[in-house]
């Protein structure tokens, strides 16, 4: 019973539930931004950060940002599960510290008091989303960056960080249990990283975070056919129907919050079915005509004498692959330099990683259709190949071997299997192509430290076609390297390059042997016992 007021005193102000609500959320907000387990994970998130940065970032000067656009997200996983225990923790207090009987006599009763523990998740939320505007702003600033971020990509790492909070709260209503949190954690992560493991399962799109396949090369954004305004929709879908059910659990009424959870439930379902009904037949129709005839839906740039053709989005690397192509002619006679090459990229998207894709039979056609026989294939990977022994720095290594390739043999990989490349002319291929540039060095060192046997292979975009090299062919080409002035401040670059001028017509035939090759240049041949002999094909 309320007690009676003196005459002539003050009554006090009564407070609204709804404004005890927000004063509450606001304090216990402040409170979960400074609690253990959200800093932890921002401390772990800011890590993952740190080596890029102190090596130069070298894995990401090349930034392809369709395919950021999602991978951007993977460090938030750790924000994500701070905010699950935090809000848990928060939500539990009462129980912990034995005060929960005494909040029946307050005017915020316990799904009011939960309803601000959801309120209080919204500046984590935020928090999450200028942490993903800056790593992709940090990106997209990147001097080699191409393509463009999917908006509705870019929006499941806030939402992953709602949906965790929501659900550590859900289960403080559940079960007063510390353990349960945890242990949520840990099958969230356990959900997400079997996801990860299978890039193609569409089940993956109904975890936290949908993952690709990291060892396929990026998509141009017009075959990339991820659903991700529908896994950003099933995200918050099933965060509102979450709440709703916390709020029901402790003790919510009305109409109205009954309604809100049927339309999340609904919303849970409609999504969920529509982000795993796989690619879209019309994404899948643009990846055979991209893959098949890349040439009708590229733009080409001529420089001094070479055309460089790019999908939409990839044109600020046309200065790179020239850089390279220009590297690999400086070093060879006029007429050969002048005689014109196209440099194409192309997407082989059912390229596999043991190399068992063919090359589509209707690229010599298609280039042909084009007036440029005989284009050069370039991918849509790069680096500038210091990040050695990953993916973009074998791509660097590939293409400067393939326009090396072209410009001795005149030919370019075409029949299923790998074209081996013997004698003098291996020797070329491979000189040229690691003293283009001191990154084509790098990258093709690193594949010659990932080889073994000492024949080295350069599977053409993952497919079962490509160059490779005998092993004599290839260690006379190091020797060379090592010797090379212009990119180690030796003497005998000047030499090598003239040798090489006077000697293109033997050393560019087919038949001229590395014993032939090492006498023309005036260098030791290596001994057959130190590199092998006798490969297949020679």
């Amino acid at each position: 019973m309320t007690p009676p007021t003196a005459p002539g005193a003050a009554v006090p102000p009564r407070t609204a539930p709804g404004g005890a609500v927000r004063a509450l959320a606001r304090a216990e907000a402040g409170r979960l931004l400074r609690h253990p387990a959200l800093l932890a994970a921002l401390a772990l998130y800011a890590a993952t950060w740190a080596p890029d940065l102190a090596a130069g970032d070298a894995a990401h000067r090349f930034p392809v940002l369709q395919d950021e656009s999602w991978a951007v997200h993977r460090p938030l996983l750790l924000l994500a599960a701070g905010a699950l225990l935090a809000a848990n923790q928060a939500a539990l207090r009462s129980h912990r510290d034995g005060t929960e009987p005494l909040y029946g006599v307050l005017a915020v009763g316990r799904f009011r008091r939960v309803r601000a523990h959801l309120l209080s998740l919204l500046p984590a939320v935020l928090l999450a989303a200028a942490l993903t505007a800056a790593r992709a702003g940090y990106l997209a600033a990147r001097p080699g960056a191409v393509g463009e971020f999917g908006g509705w990509d870019l929006l499941a790492g806030p939402l992953c960080v709602l949906l965790a909070g929501v659900t550590g709260v859900l289960l403080a209503v559940l079960a007063t249990s510390g353990a349960v949190a945890p242990t949520a954690v840990v099958g969230l992560g356990v959900l997400t990283f079997a996801g990860a493991l299978d890039g193609d399962a569409s089940w993956r799109w109904l975890g936290l975070l949908a993952f690709e396949d990291e060892n396929a090369a990026p998509l141009p954004t017009a075959l990339t056919g991820r659903p991700a305004a529908a896994h950003a929709g099933w995200l918050a879908a099933l965060a509102v129907l979450l709440a709703a059910a916390a709020v029901l659990r402790a003790g919510g009424r009305g109409a109205g919050l009954r309604a809100v959870a049927a339309v999340a439930g609904a919303g849970v379902l409609v999504t969920g079915v529509v982000q795993t009904r796989g690619v879209p037949s019309a994404v899948a129709v643009r990846r055979a005509a991209f893959t098949d005839h890349p040439a009708a839906h590229q733009d080409c740039t001529v420089e001094n004498g070479v055309a460089y053709c790019a999908f939409a989005g990839f044109d600020r690397w046309k200065q790179e692959w020239r850089q390279v192509a220009e590297g690999v002619l400086r070093r060879v006679p006029q007429d050969v330099a002048g005689a014109g090459y196209t440099v194409r990229q192309r997407v082989l998207p059912s390229a596999d990683a043991n190399g068992g894709t063919a090359l589509p039979a209707s690229w010599s056609r298609d280039d042909a259709a084009a007036g440029t026989p005989g284009a050069v294939t370039v991918g849509t990977d790069w680096s500038d190949g210091s990040a050695a022994g990953d993916r973009r720095s074998d791509a660097v290594a590939e293409f400067a071997a393939g326009f090396a390739y072209r410009v001795v043999t005149g030919e370019v990989p075409e029949r299923p299997g790998l074209s081996m490349v013997c004698g003098s002319r291996a020797v070329l291929v491979l000189w040229l192509a690691g003293s283009a540039t001191p990154g084509t060095g790098e990258a093709l060192r690193s594949t010659r430290d990932r080889t073994f046997g000492g024949a080295i292979s350069m599977p053409l975009l993952g497919s079962s076609a490509g160059v490779a090299f005998e092993p004599r062919a290839a260690e006379l080409a190091f020797a060379l390297l090592e010797r090379d002035g212009e990119r180690d401040g030796g003497r005998d670059g000047g030499r090598l390059a003239a040798a090489v001028g006077a000697g293109w017509a033997e050393l560019s035939a087919r038949g001229t042997t590395v014993d032939r090759a090492a006498e023309l240049l005036g260098v030791p041949a290596p001994r057959a016992d130190e590199a092998g002999s006798g490969v297949a094909g020679c």
